[in-house]
């Protein structure tokens, strides 16, 4: 297979990204130092002990992720609707490699997986390269992106569907799935016996006035082939701490789990699990979240204002969680959506101001062309970036109106 729809958004980042003025096209909240994380914690004098490492003997981390890490892991979820314990944790190289993990040791040529669309790339492209068959389950832009459950019986291929993928909050739409909505699509997996795999990298970062459930919290329904993904990337600011995880319920589906890891893995570093360790203790995951939570809030509201004011040319459904929203610009004549891949690459040269463009970044099902207009838009970022990054976009469209 050739590797090209994989990291296409990570190119066009990286390409795009080194001259610009200001990049909306990211997707990680503001990146975090030690000093910082300190400055947030309930407890600084323990935080500063916690990254003392210099009597640290470098050794390999144990073979599933070390203990205490992974009761903290286990800890920030609700353990009365989860039963989620240490054991039923597995940590990797980063969400990345959970997520590879869990599609290399339970996938093979063959298998029919359904994935939920629009989707983070690897998380479709991966399955593809492994020759399974996917089957796209959209969401509907007219419906707040809301996900079918009558559409994702139509995809089930008794028999022969193996894996549910889904990405929850969702990455690029900024939406998420109700608890309500959770519990019908583990219902269909349990009637059919597919695995779900929800990658859970932006949880919890919700503006609803409810907090949704993780799939994992669902044990009073009895079905356990729910295998959740997530690390410090998104959420905590933490990209360069290369610890990500794996938690499922299922005694089968974990050691599939651990014998990949050994293949692929086999250990974490120690000062990574150490730093992820106390980064989602009790004294720091708080301060953290809400110190994410405010910059995020502030920055929505700053972009709805300004699609308020330029609702000719451009439009989206406001994100309920996560990082990113999708943003249609359209010809303020027309309506019709603009050619989103020609309209980012005339805002990278006049303006120097980097969006992602759906239809080079994020267009991988069987169908294209559906995002014609659609760009990814970070809004959990610094706030000057997002206020830099409106006030050139908001020229631009100006521009283009005047040019028309």
């Amino acid at each position: 297979m050739a590797h090209e729809k994989e990291f296409q958004l990570y190119k066009y980042l990286m390409s795009n990204g080194a001259n610009a003025t200001a990049v909306l096209g990211g997707s990680a909240t503001p990146y975090l130092s030690l000093k910082e994380l300190v400055s947030l914690s309930t407890d600084q004098e323990a935080t500063k002990a916690a990254f003392n490492f210099s009597d640290m003997t470098l050794s390999l981390a144990p073979a599933q992720g070390g203990l205490e890490l992974r009761k903290t892991i286990a800890d920030i979820y609700d353990h009365s609707k989860s039963n989620v314990e240490a054991g039923n944790i597995v940590t990797a190289n980063a969400a990345t490699g959970a997520n590879h993990i869990v599609h290399r040791s339970l996938l093979k040529p063959g298998d029919h997986v359904i994935c939920q669309y629009p989707i983070y790339g690897p998380l479709l492209d991966e399955p593809k390269d492994i020759g399974c068959e996917v089957s796209c389950l959209r969401l509907d832009p007219a419906n707040n992106w809301s996900l079918d459950l009558d559409q994702l019986n139509s995809l089930i291929k008794p028999g022969r569907t193996k894996m549910l993928i889904l990405n929850n909050p969702n990455n690029p739409t900024g939406t998420h799935l109700s608890t309500e909505v959770q519990r019908e699509v583990i219902k269909i997996a349990k009637q059919h016996d597919l695995i779900i795999h929800s990658d859970e990298i932006f949880r919890p970062l919700f503006y609803t006035e409810e907090t949704p459930t993780s799939l994992i919290e669902h044990a009073d329904l009895g079905y356990d082939k729910v295998v959740t993904t997530s690390s410090l990337s998104k959420a905590y600011g933490l990209s360069g701490v290369r610890v990500g995880w794996i938690t499922t319920r299922s005694n089968a589906l974990l050691d599939e789990f651990m014998h990949y890891r050994m293949w692929s893995c086999e250990s974490l570093s120690l000062i990574d699990e150490a730093i992820a360790t106390e980064v989602l203790s009790p004294r720091c995951r708080p301060g953290i979240l809400q110190k994410h939570f405010s910059i995020a809030k502030t920055n929505l509201d700053k972009i709805q204002s300004f699609i308020d004011k330029h609702g000719e040319q451009c439009e989206w459904v406001r994100p309920t969680s996560g990082a990113v929203g999708f943003v249609k610009f359209k010809d303020h004549k027309s309506g019709k959506p603009v050619d989103d891949v020609e309209f980012c690459k005339r805002l990278v040269e006049s303006k120097k101001l980097v969006l992602a463009p759906a239809s080079s970044c994020f267009d991988l099902g069987d169908r294209k062309g559906e995002f014609g207009g659609r760009t990814r838009v970070h809004f959990a970022t610094k706030t000057e970036t997002v206020e830099r990054g409106l006030a050139l976009l908001g020229e631009f469209l100006d521009e283009e109106k005047g040019r028309q």
